[in-house]
């Protein structure tokens, strides 16, 4: 594993040695999570057509205040309706995983409510930017939630949803919104040019990734400003792991040429790294 981390003083490499525990949901979290309305905030939405996703909430017992967690999907939707097709198992499974260390979880399905299955190999068709707006409009619905700590909300994504977590990290441009994120986990996202982020960001991705190359997040870390006062930036690179490494799913090649496969070693050191990252950034106090 590479790693590339910019923090307020210097660049470091280190490797994590925390266990990850294992995932288990209690009664209260146990299941599909509540499905909930996520109205879109009116004011500043790129495209005047949406008015609102479908969000799946998952809660630990107790009142909290909770720190919680938004899951933001792939370029292949959740899927949780057609056979063959794990990233709804996968969302769910997370989900569950981060309510056992105390965290709401809140996965978000960005395609139903606009009436698409996916945008694989058409990323526009739901862009990113109309993404950063479902992040934003389920941090105010969970901040009004009185079991959520609004001030330590996390924004994370796959692929597509990576994507979108570093466009959120720079805030909407030319929109003042109340709303930000206390930290942020892109997996294997599409990395490009950007000078700053907003809050401490973690980058996962596989080191032989061909649909969303490892050298462009080198090249984003690289390029950003050294500034005092910066959020650390993150970025774990593994070895040869291909994109979704993190679905248990047999090797294949998809529908537009890109490999990608299971690498149980590489999923467990991102969840080792993402637990260092929230004890650090986000820790759920419990």
């Amino acid at each position: 594993m590479r790693r590339f981390a910019i923090s307020l003083v210097l660049a470091f490499a280190c490797v994590v040695a925390a266990a990850a525990l294992p995932a288990r949901a209690d009664d209260r979290a146990s299941g599909d999570g509540d499905e909930i309305a996520v109205p879109l905030i009116a004011d500043g939405k790129p495209d005047p057509r949406d008015a609102a996703v479908i969000g799946y909430l998952f809660k630990p017992a107790g009142e909290g205040p909770f720190p919680a967690v938004i899951l933001m999907h792939g370029c292949d939707g959740l899927g949780w309706e057609t056979l063959g097709k794990a990233s709804w198992f996968l969302h769910k499974s997370y989900a569950h995983r981060y309510v056992e260390h105390g965290y709401v979880a809140l996965v978000l399905d960005s395609f139903r409510p606009r009436g698409v299955e996916a945008v694989c190999g058409k990323p526009f068709i739901v862009s990113p930017q109309r993404r950063v707006w479902d992040a934003y409009s389920a941090a105010r619905v969970l901040g009004n939630q009185g079991f959520v700590d609004k001030s330590r909300i996390v924004l994370q994504g796959l692929s597509h949803g990576g994507w979108t977590v570093l466009m959120a990290m720079q805030q909407p441009a030319g929109v003042d919104l109340p709303e930000h994120f206390a930290a942020a986990i892109a997996w294997y996202p599409y990395c490009y040019p950007v000078r700053f982020f907003s809050a401490p960001l973690l980058i996962l991705i596989g080191g032989s990734d061909d649909w969303t190359p490892s050298r462009r997040c080198e090249d984003m870390v690289r390029g950003l400003r050294r500034e005092s006062g910066d959020p650390d930036v993150v970025l774990d690179v593994y070895g040869d792991a291909l994109h979704a490494y993190d679905y248990p799913y047999r090797a294949r090649t998809n529908a537009i040429g890109h490999r990608m496969a299971y690498d149980a070693k590489a999923t467990d050191a991102s969840w080792r790294a993402i637990d260092d990252f929230l004890a650090r950034y986000v820790p759920a106090r419990r």
